[in-house]
């Protein structure tokens, strides 16, 4: 039974919790008492007034390691009882609904965050491990009430494979962004300004991606790309910016970019909305499957024409022509030839930037996010808006 009326939801992830904290913020507001679970330390989700719950999870691919997790979960969720657990990234979409149905949790929903490195290479490992990853899914399936999808092409795949149980999978374009609010965190003229200036980069013209150093993102293809657009045109400036990634099959060697003339690497970075403010054009030639790229909406709501491939979810953000361009994965060449085109075209890239905030705003913003969600949790732990009823559990995997 809830023990009030507002409903207990745990959000359970893999990492990177704290991008969760404005979602996290709008359920509050529409009624649910909303803690997060993870393995980082959870200071932000602290400051934010969050009830955080530490679990151990290795992103690399651990099956001692990983049962264990589901073990701990198991144990936090008989001690708290939560109501509705919703996992999200690929591992707690695998792990939660065991540990959620072993616990007799009332709920559990579960998001598909894209795909990942898996089914961005055809190497015999990778096409192995989407076996077990398959296998795993389908398992997980039964104790879900709503199996969530960020994108269409990964909605179809699980039900052409039978992942999900019919007629309880969903369609939530992303995972939102709070469009106003990060605008004004790209700061003032001012700041812009100054941060031009702190950059040197004057009047030229600046074509910047984001990312983590990992091959799938396309980290070679945007090296190629600026080396060909400069020999042309010396002038342009391509920032890199991200953190390096030490190691891991998909780690993209950091000296490889630092030793690139074309490229300024920056690194980590706490100022990318102002980054992104005083770019040109925004460029993102991954090939790794995610469920919507994040930074594409965060581009994309500053006003930024967006480069990038026509893959699962950068399909969603990106109609070609309008507010960018879809090229070829894996082709540098048709990168650079792209990024010359829209830099000949100034009144183009305007358009297109324009397009950008108009289609970020209207199809994800996190006010859409956040009310599809309060509706999902609803109807999975069978209340209305107002109502305050005793929750029974739904579902029970076998």
């Amino acid at each position: 039974m809830a023990s009030s009326s507002r409903p207990k939801i745990w959000i359970i992830g893999s990492g990177r919790l704290h991008l969760r904290i404005p979602l996290m913020q709008r359920l509050t507001a529409d009624g649910f008492d909303v803690a997060a679970v993870g393995p980082d330390k959870g200071e932000e989700l602290d400051e934010a007034g969050f009830s955080y719950h530490r679990f151990p999870l290795r992103r690399a691919l651990d099956p001692v390691g990983d049962w264990h997790a589901r073990d701990i979960l198991e144990g936090l969720m008989r001690q708290h009882r939560p109501d509705l657990v919703h996992s999200v990234n690929t591992k707690p979409s695998i792990l939660v609904p065991s540990a959620a149905a072993r616990a007799n949790i009332p709920a559990c929903v579960r998001t598909i965050t894209g795909m990942g490195a898996l089914f961005s290479s055809s190497s015999p490992k990778a096409l192995a491990m989407r076996w077990l990853y398959r296998r795993l899914q389908r398992r997980a399936a039964p104790a879900c009430h709503t199996t969530v999808f960020q994108n269409p092409d990964d909605q179809e795949y699980f039900k052409d494979h039978g992942l999900v149980v019919e007629s309880t999978d969903e369609l939530v374009l992303s995972s939102g962004i709070d469009v106003e609010p990060y605008i004004a965190s790209a700061g003032s003229p001012a700041t812009r300004a100054a941060l031009k200036d702190d950059l040197g980069l004057d009047e030229k013209p600046v074509i910047t991606m984001v990312s983590r150093l990992i091959r799938p993102k396309g980290i070679s293809e945007f090296l190629e790309a600026a080396s060909l657009v400069r020999a042309r045109n010396p002038q342009v400036t391509f920032l890199l910016v991200g953190p390096e990634v030490e190691e891991g099959p998909t780690a993209f060697p950091a000296e490889r970019v630092h030793r690139c003339p074309d490229v300024r690497f920056l690194g980590r970075r706490s100022d990318v909305p102002t980054l992104l403010a005083i770019s040109d054009l925004f460029v993102l030639p991954t090939y790794l499957r995610e469920g919507v790229p994040r930074v594409l909406l965060e581009a994309g709501a500053l006003g930024l024409p967006l480069v990038t491939t026509d893959v699962p979810g950068c399909r969603e953000v990106v109609r070609h022509g309008e507010n960018g361009v879809l090229v070829p994965e894996r082709d540098g060449q048709a990168l650079a030839s792209t990024i010359f085109d829209l830099l000949a075209d100034p009144a183009r890239r305007k358009r297109m930037g324009q397009a950008s905030r108009e289609l970020v705003t209207e199809r994800f913003h996190l006010d859409i996010v956040s009310a599809a969600y309060a509706r999902i949790y609803r109807n999975a732990l069978g209340i209305g808006e107002s109502e305050n009823r005793n929750i029974t559990p739904m579902r029970r995997a076998a």
